[in-house]
């Protein structure tokens, strides 16, 4: 199809318009479309009416100039070429005009020649290479715009979120609401449902942004795999449906992944799968498989089976799409934003891998995905050996004890879990996210004469494992006794483990006998059967301690609701709070009160977080600050600034105790 190039021409002499107008109609190729004005007043309602490819412009109009005619242009703002054409060649004109912002310059004597059409053409090339550069620049403001504007709905969501789970959960735990405990777990289990939504949509937002980045590390696969289960085996049993993972071949024993999204991507269709079977199994499936094509790496495959309601064969294809949902089926009955899926897909994509879906209409579905696991040639390998969940369980435990337990695990659903059955057999609980931090509480504990009764720790953790934590305990001299937690099952591991100093070990999943075996022999009972003489002893001891240290600290938030709420957890833990609304209200308490804590949000009415943090910290230095925000904090900022621990809304009890202990 021939090109038509869209001309206006502001001439004020007919001469030169029907010269100009002859030549451009004998062109066959490119054709021109010219339309003929004769002042800027007139060129200016043309461009209105019309679009067009390119201006020519005669440089004399009566008491115009080319000059005046540009900054109208520029003024009304039209992006167009503009070729001035003059009578006679005069550098300082040339130079003028081109300042001015044309695109090129002809004599009229150069209209019939090759010149001609060059300049033409030259102009749209570069009329296109400044839409490209102005398309791009587009973008990336709308990019940014859109950043911005997610960060700041990701904060102002979990403010209230966090007041709304804050309260319920306050709410939950008082004895005297036991007959609306079931409208408070709903209101709970929603505001649960929001924050989920709210986080997919972040994540899918920074996939789309291509900001998505991979936190690679040493995994071992086995007590992983096992975390899994132990997470999603209490979703699965409380819709009397059967879970394990499983083994089709020995698995290495360490991996090199990023384990948050990988868990991300196996506990979101895990969750699909739970909420999509109504009775029968559901199943992971993992295996070693030989490289893919033009690969070197082995894969480590998964399959995720249910037995469920399945798909029709015509919906499969949308599924890994956002925001799209099986209709009729999906989105009536079970909600949902439609965006799990589709990243799932991109974060296995990012895992190096990909994942794919067979589904029978009411008979079940079956997910496949496989990543790199990295070089895993050398890699010592096992069958997989996990403990499924007893049927005859109670819900829960009979024994009620008195004492402090730390529970140190580097995962956050792992340490509430494993906290929840604790308290339940009303011990007091505190939570440390690895070694470091579990030595750093025990010994602060001890030096404020509240210790630990009992450690449960994990072995396989970052920064500081399980084994080296025990020995840097044992190093100052501390005799708490720890118990390891451990999923893996070689031959000789708990004997191994005793030798090295621990007091005893269970495994993962955390068995309820186990854990009431292990709370009985390290803890006080406070009723049932008769104590012995060492409980008796223990007895004495607990009775004649001090009580907890009262910490004082100071909640910096703009947000009253959300304040309120932290001071509300925080008093109920013994500790003296005061809040801050603002920047300089929190520098005024600093210079009065000595703090022990400061918990700061990111986002203030006078100050940034960042900058309010470095002048704190030259007030008190002392004092140990906690970034509580809406969005994730920048860790390298936060490591110039000295600050080492953060917390994200919505904030929790466990989520408190584990900053201010």
């Amino acid at each position: 199809m021939t090109e038509v190039i869209r001309v206006l021409l502001i001439e004020d002499d007919e001469d030169d318009y029907f010269l100009t107008s002859d030549y451009l109609l004998q062109c066959e190729e490119p054709r021109f479309q010219l339309t003929w004005v004769t002042n800027s007043a007139d060129a200016i309602d043309a461009l209105q009416r019309r679009n067009f490819d390119l201006c020519l412009l005669d440089y004399l109009l009566g008491a115009e100039n080319a000059v005046d005619v540009l900054e109208v242009l520029k003024s009304n703002q039209f992006n167009l070429p503009v070729v001035i054409l003059t009578g006679q060649s005069d550098s300082q004109v040339d130079e003028l005009v081109m300042r001015a912002g044309a695109a090129d310059y002809l004599q009229k004597t150069e209209i019939e020649s090759p010149r001609f059409m060059r300049t033409i053409r030259y102009a749209m090339v570069r009329r296109e290479i400044e839409n490209e550069r102005l398309e791009r620049h587009k973008v990336e403001q709308q990019n940014k715009a859109k950043d911005k504007f997610l960060a700041h709905l990701g904060h102002e969501l979990r403010t209230p979120l966090t007041s709304i789970l804050g309260y319920t959960e306050l709410l939950l735990d008082d004895k005297g609401n036991d007959p609306l405990a079931q409208e408070l777990s709903i209101i709970y289990s929603n505001g649960k449902h929001l924050l989920s939504l709210l986080n997919d949509l972040l994540d899918m937002s920074r996939i789309m942004a291509d900001k998505l980045e991979l936190n690679i590390k040493e995994v071992h696969l086995s007590p992983f795999l096992t975390d899994i289960h132990s997470l999603m085996q209490l979703a699965a049993k409380d819709k009397d449906l059967v879970f394990d993972v499983i083994a089709e071949t020995k698995i290495p024993e360490i991996i090199e992944t990023d384990p948050t999204r990988l868990r991300q991507v196996l506990i979101n269709l895990v969750s699909n799968a739970v909420k999509f079977t109504d009775t029968g199994t559901i199943t992971v499936t993992v295996e070693v498989r030989p490289p893919a094509p033009g690969k070197t790496n082995e894969r480590l495959h998964f399959i995720v089976e249910d037995t469920g309601i399945g798909m029709p064969p015509d919906k499969l294809e949308k599924i890994f799409q956002p925001f799209e949902q099986i209709e009729d089926i999906m989105r009536a009955n079970h909600g949902g934003a439609g965006l799990g899926l589709a990243i799932s897909r991109e974060l296995v994509a990012k895992l190096g891998g990909s994942i794919s879906v067979d589904s029978v209409f009411g008979k079940g579905s079956r997910f496949s995905f496989s990543i790199d696991p990295g070089d895993i040639s050398e890699q010592s390998r096992a069958h997989l050996a996990l403990k499924a969940p007893s049927r005859a369980e109670a819900n829960d435990l009979d024994l009620q004890v008195t004492g402090k337990v730390l529970i140190v695990d580097d995962i956050r659903e792992i340490r509430r879990l494993t906290g929840h059955l604790v308290s339940q057999c009303h011990a007091t609980v505190a939570y440390a996210e690895n070694g470091v931090k579990a030595l750093e509480a025990v010994l602060q504990a001890e030096e404020d004469n509240d210790p630990f009764h009992l450690v449960l720790m994990d072995i396989h953790m970052p920064v500081m494992n399980g084994i080296e934590a025990l020995h840097a305990i044992r190093r100052h001299n501390s005799n708490v006794p720890v118990v390891a937690v451990t999923a893996a099952s070689r031959k000789g591991l708990k004997q191994s483990l005793m030798d090295d100093g621990f007091n005893n070990v269970i495994g993962k999943p955390i068995e309820r006998a186990a854990l009431t075996e292990v709370l009985d022999q390290y803890l006080v009972r406070s009723q049932g059967p008769a104590v012995s003489k060492i409980e008796s002893v223990k007895t004495v001891t607990q009775s004649t301690q001090p009580q907890p240290t009262s910490k004082k600290v100071l909640v910096i938030e703009d947000d009253e609701d959300a304040a309120e709420l932290l001071q509300l957890f925080l008093v109920h833990q013994g500790h003296d709070v005061i809040t801050a609304n603002t920047g300089a209200d929190a520098i005024e308490r600093m210079n009065e009160v000595v703090f022990d804590h400061v918990l700061m949000d990111l986002t203030l009415p006078d100050y940034h977080g960042y900058d309010l943090a470095a002048e704190l910290n030259q007030i008190q230095p002392k004092a140990k600050l906690v970034i509580v925000s809406g969005n994730e904090p920048d860790k390298d900022t936060m490591k110039h600034l000295g600050v080492s621990q953060s917390l994200l809304k919505p904030v929790s009890k466990e989520d408190l105790i584990s900053v201010v202990s």
